[in-house]
């Protein structure tokens, strides 16, 4: 039943969107009503194409979260997780002085890396120097900084 109400919303917003969008020239009284319908379409279709680029952006950020899961089990991944939220928010473009990337680690060289690359380095770090990353988490925790 969803579906079909679904579809009926869809419907109807494409038909008016196809009415909507043709250019005409109005005079009289319509004429403001319809500038005002004009713009609202226009409203519209931004903010749809602003949607699909935050979609589309949290959609990679998705991608390197399901890369590192890949890479880890699930606790160790839940730890993982958060460490990297806290440190860069999953930008892999960031930079806190000194430190760049995923995992805010102090080289240029990592910082120039991408961000699949930059979780296999991280991981790398964290297993040789933590054991694994809910050690590091809690290192983090205590101490600020991994």
């Amino acid at each position: 039943m969803e579906w079909m109400v679904n579809m009926a919303l869809n419907s109807t917003y494409v038909s008016l969107l196809d009415k909507g969008a043709t250019l005409r020239l109005r005079r009289g009284p319509k004429a403001a009503r319809s500038r005002s319908v004009g713009a609202a379409y226009c409203l519209t279709l931004m903010l749809s194409a602003l949607m699909l680029i935050s979609i589309e952006s949290s959609k990679a950020d998705m991608n390197h979260k399901l890369y590192a899961y890949n890479k880890l089990d699930w606790q160790e991944f839940q730890c993982y997780n958060w460490l990297i939220y806290k440190e860069s928010s999953w930008n892999y473009k960031a930079r806190n002085g000194s430190h760049r990337g995923l995992g805010q680690m102090r080289s240029e060289w990592y910082g120039t890396l991408g961000p699949k690359k930059q979780i296999d380095v991280h991981i790398k770090y964290i297993r040789h120097r933590y054991g694994d990353a809910c050690n590091a988490l809690k290192h983090f925790e205590t101490k600020g900084w991994h």
